[in-house]
């Protein structure tokens, strides 16, 4: 998960928790659809990503 997002323009801070499954970052591009992307890289076969959730804070 975190090397797809590191991919992403505007993508920083990562930090992730893999006993929460949860990921934590900051996103500077807000003209960045970032559903898409992350559809995308399910599509793609990135199974990390599967059923994911986005909450904004």
């Amino acid at each position: 998960m975190r090397s797809e997002l590191a991919t992403l323009e505007g993508v920083t801070d990562i930090q992730t928790d893999i006993k929460k499954r949860s990921c934590q970052f900051k996103l500077a591009n807000k003209d960045l659809d970032l559903k898409a992307k992350l559809d995308e890289f399910v599509t793609q076969g990135n199974d990390h990503l599967k059923n994911f959730e986005i909450v904004t804070h």
